[in-house]
This record gives C-alpha cells, sequence and structure tokens, in this order.
C-alpha cells in the first residue's frame, strides 16, 4: 500500500528537488529499518577490526570526547560498548576552561606511562596533528571518529580517520552524521564483529543520537532526518535512567517537541563542561543508582542556573562598539560561555561574531555565524596565529597566544562580509486566507522536524493589507495582517534589523504559519522574512 501524500505537501517537495513520489516517500516516511549498513562508511570496518583485536587481547582502552553534548553522547556508545565485555578502560572528556577542543598532546604521554595501546577519540581529534603524531611515536594506535573539517593532509599515517571531510565518498545520507551518529555507527559494526551482541542492542539508545544532532544544529536530511524524528518520539519512554530523570524534572510527560530538547533539554547537558565538569552528564547517562541520578541532576540543574547568570552578566557588559564590530574580547569572560554569548548575538543581529577570552598569555574563545556565511573558507588566514582553530562553517572554536590579539581584531574588522541571500526563495504560493490548524498541523505532521537541509516551509502571500496593533511596549514589532477574503493574522518579523511595514499599505510577505494551542484551544500567527510593495516577488526564485 503506498503512502498517502497530500498535495500541498507535494508541493513544496517538488520546489525542494524531489522528482519522483517514491524519493518523496522515502525522505517522509523512511524509519530505523532504512539506516545503512555502517561497513559502508570507509574506515569503519579497519577501525571495528582494530577494536576488536584489543578487546579480544585484553588490552587497556582509552575513549577521549569532547565535552558538549554530541561529545558527550559519543562517549556513551563507545562505554556502553566496552563495558558489556568487561574491558580495562578510561575515558575524559575535554574541559573547556582550561583545554583545547582537541586532544592535548600530554594526553598521549600520560596514558602510554598507564599502559594504554588504543585511544578512541569522539567529536573531537581530527585536528589534533601534533598529538596523532605523538601517539604513532608511542605505539599507541589511534581511532578518530569525528565530523570537523580538518587538512587531511597534516594527518599522521598509521591511524584510522573516520570522518566525512578526510573520505568523502560516505554512503547518500551519513555524510553530516554527528560524532555520536558516527559512535553509534561504530558500535552497530563492533556488534556485527563480536559475539554476544546484538546491533539491536544500540538502537535502544536512539535518543541519544538525536540529543546530539540538534545540539549541534545539524542537517536534518538523509539519515539525521531519520535519527532525530525517531528520536524525540522515544525520548519520554527513554530506557536510560539518567536521562528519563531529567526529563521529568523538566515536566515533559507523554509527548516531547523539538523546541522541548533544543530549549530545556540540551542546555542542561551542555552546562557543567560550560564550568569545566562535563563528565556529570556522562555519569548520568551510565548510572543506575537512583540515588545517585537524584544527587548527578541536581549538580546538572545547579550548574546551568549558574550558566544562566553568568551568560546574563557578560552579555550586559558588551559595549555598542563591539556589538557593531562583533568582535568581543574580555578577561572577564569564561571561556566556556563564549560559544554562548557568539550563538545568541549572531542569531539576535543576523551576522557573525567573535567572542573570546584571555588568559595566562592565551586568547581562546568561539565564533558564530548564521547560515549563508563559511567562517571555515574565510578565516584560513587566521590559522598562521592559531595553535587550534576548526569547527563548522557556522561555528568554529581556537585558541591562540594573546600577542596575535591586535592581528586577529585587524583582520576580522577588515573582512566584508556578504551573506547569501537566504530569503528571497519561497516554497509556493499559500494565500493566508487558506491557511487553517489543520492544514497547519497536517504540514508539521509530514515534514517535521525542521532545521537545517529541511527548512520549515516559507509561503508567498499577495496583496495582504498591514494593520499595526501595538499592545505593549514587549510587542511592539507585532502587526496585524489582512487577507483579501477579510481572515486577520497576528504577525511578527524573523529578522529584528528590518523595518515594520506602513499601516494600511498592501504588502507581498513570504511567511511561514505557525500554531500554538492545547485543549482544543488554539492561536495562528505568521513570521515574516520578507515584505515589499505588491508583487514584489516575480517568480519562485525571488525578484
Amino acid at each position: 500500500m503506498e503512502n498517502h501524500i497530500p498535495p500541498l505537501i507535494k508541493k513544496i517537495l517538488i520546489g525542494r528537488g524531489f522528482k519522483t513520489e517514491k524519493e518523496m516517500s522515502e525522505f517522509l516516511f523512511s524509519g530505523i529499518s532504512s539506516l545503512s549498513e555502517p561497513f559502508a562508511i570507509p574506515g569503519m570496518r579497519e577501525g571495528c577490526e582494530i577494536l576488536k583485536k584489543s578487546i579480544l587481547g585484553r588490552e587497556k582502552i582509552f575513549i577521549y570526547g569532547d565535552g558538549d553534548t554530541d561529545g558527550i553522547c559519543g562517549a556513551f556508545f563507545l562505554l556502553k560498548l566496552l563495558k558489556l565485555f568487561s574491558v580495562e578502560y578510561s575515558f575524559r572528556l575535554t574541559h573547556r576552561l582550561d583545554e583545547d577542543y582537541e586532544i592535548e598532546e600530554t594526553l598521549i604521554d600520560d596514558i602510554k606511562k598507564e599502559g594504554y595501546s588504543l585511544l578512541i577519540s569522539v567529536d573531537c581529534g581530527i585536528s589534533s596533528f601534533a598529538a596523532l603524531e605523538n601517539a604513532k611515536e608511542s605505539g599507541i594506535k589511534c581511532i578518530v571518529l569525528d565530523h570537523h573539517i580538518s587538512n587531511s593532509t597534516h594527518l599522521p599515517s598509521g591511524h584510522i580517520y573516520i570522518d566525512p571531510f578526510v573520505e568523502n565518498n560516505w554512503p547518500a545520507g551519513t555524510e553530516n552524521l554527528s560524532g555520536a551518529g558516527i559512535a553509534f555507527k561504530f558500535v552497530e559494526g563492533m556488534a556485527l564483529l563480536l559475539p554476544g551482541v546484538s546491533e539491536r542492542y544500540f538502537h535502544n539508545f536512539i535518543e541519544v543520537i538525536c540529543l546530539s544532532i540538534l545540539a549541534d544544529f545539524l542537517p536534518l536530511t538523509g539519515e539525521n532526518r531519520i535519527l532525530v524524528k525517531e528520536g524525540i518520539y522515544r525520548m519520554p519512554f527513554t530506557s536510560i535512567k539518567g536521562l528519563a530523570y531529567l526529563i521529568a524534572r523538566q515536566n515533559i510527560c507523554s509527548s516531547c517537541t523539538q523546541r522541548d530538547i533544543t530549549r530545556k533539554i540540551n542546555p542542561r547537558l551542555n552546562s557543567p563542561g560550560r564550568l569545566g565538569k562535563p563528565e556529570i552528564v556522562l555519569n548520568l547517562l551510565m548510572e543506575e543508582d537512583d540515588e545517585k541520578i537524584q544527587e548527578l541532576v541536581d549538580e546538572i540543574e545547579k550548574a546551568d542556573r549558574t550558566r544562566y547568570r553568568n551568560v546574563s552578566r557578560e552579555m550586559l557588559r558588551i559595549s555598542p562598539e563591539e556589538l557593531n564590530k562583533g568582535f568581543i574580547i574580555s578577561e572577564s569572560i569564561s571561556p566556556g560561555i563564549c560559544g554562548i554569548i557568539a550563538s545568541r548575538l549572531s542569531g539576535k543581529y543576523n551576522r557573525p561574531y567573535l567572542v573570546g577570552s584571555t588568559f595566562d598569555n592565551l586568547l581562546k574563545g568561539s565564533i558564530r555565524a548564521p547560515k549563508g556565511y563559511n567562517l571555515y573558507e574565510r578565516l584560513k588566514p587566521l590559522r598562521e596565529y592559531m595553535h587550534s582553530l576548526g569547527g563548522h562553517s557556522t561555528a568554529m572554536g581556537f585558541k591562540c597566544s594573546a600577542e596575535h590579539l591586535d592581528r586577529i581584531k585587524q583582520f576580522w574588522e577588515d573582512i566584508d562580509w556578504q551573506m547569501e541571500e537566504l530569503h528571497n526563495h519561497y516554497d509556493c504560493e499559500l494565500n493566508i486566507d487558506e491557511l487553517t490548524p489543520e492544514l497547519i498541523k497536517e504540514m508539521n505532521d509530514y515534514l517535521e522536524p525542521y532545521g537545517k537541509g529541511n527548512p520549515a516551509p516559507v509561503f508567498l502571500s499577495r496583496e495582504v493589507l498591514v494593520k499595526n496593533i501595538t499592545r505593549s511596549k514587549n510587542e511592539e514589532r507585532t502587526f496585524w495582517v489582512i487577507g483579501k477574503k477579510g481572515r486577520m493574522f497576528e504577525s511578527f518579523l524573523a529578522d529584528n534589523t528590518m523595518d515594520l511595514p506602513v499601516n494600511e499599505a498592501r504588502i507581498d510577505i513570504l511567511y511561514n504559519p505557525r500554531i500554538m494551542g492545547t485543549n482544543g484551544l488554539y492561536r495562528l500567527y505568521l513570521k515574516i522574512y520578507k515584505y515589499s510593495a505588491s508583487d514584489f516577488v516575480k517568480d519562485r526564485d525571488g525578484g
């Protein structure tokens, strides 16, 4: 029996490049059974064979993960695997306060002294050139499970690198996996090689991969879409006791939303790492004792409150000049919250921001940009000043000597930040008079989760009438639009830098319809990305 696809959904997907109903059905309805085989990923079988040999040889294994949600979730899968075989192992997560995002070279010396023969890194390691070279010379084999951009020509031979930016012939749909997603594939592969464990065992923890993908704001296409969609559904019923307790604390009961994860759960999972204690979260995911779980959740909640206060305090200290230039450096900012501040400012002012902290003659921080910028390419010239600089096209971390501060600032201020035009495009025309709660719910049921690669639909509606009705100072950017048939919708502008339209004007709008409601009561409203005098949009590509 074929799956039914409503006309509006077909129209949206055709506009997004889907050519056949088969392609549409695969995008809309694919589930866990559609995930690719782990050994289709380059380097995966070789890496699994090395770990199998270490496990059977009773060798000591060291796990090293990034201290954010993605790295912690990836480490969770590796520890779950090793515990099944009673292997002697230890783990460490990066501490954002006093370490790089990569593997410290001194770590290799430490684990060599302690007799470890295998190091597995997750969500980091691909730019740890010096540490990897040291490991090679020390006889320590490394398996790097990462998804960050790197200059692969600098990677020493003799190790296994499982990263889509090192080998680009990954199966379609896997090229945007999170670090934890790659770790999941890795343990799936181990289950195929080792007796006594089924790959389906690790399917019990799909929700953990969902957390990692949403935490890193990765594209929600391919296998990421499957993992997030399934993970959101499973989240309230998770078998991970610590995660279940944390979820219950947020009053998330029989159903969970993407917003619940991005606004309530993930910020808490990230908070201890911001304060230099990421192992609290990994311990929570691994813990089975109820009393200890409660203590760990209490620690996480306390860390989250501290993180919130610290960010709020530092945001108030930012000067108008710093806001205008997008370059903020301070001794008072903790390195652990630089990324949060940069992300908030970038989202609010729709431009790139660099936020850094100076300490011990070092400069360390984070860079964030909205979609439409490519930080990795634009900032390549800064590498000559950096101890480390890596990440994604819209999110990067860095560390360098403070003596380079003036050069970096000058380089930043000289950049002509040009953003590609994003909001002239729309999916199709949809007059606001046609909007109903049922239509919006149907659209969301089919197309969610929304994110990079699968944005919430944007529609064009022509000749709507503006009615400026300001209720309070807090809603000064809220206005109303009236369709040709008299239907009226509350609206707000997506970009805070846009001017409000003129009252009583007839305008064309590019908008996304939204619905809020409980217990049969609902409210429809419009998020407007662009507006202009009627007929400003001449075709589907914008005018």
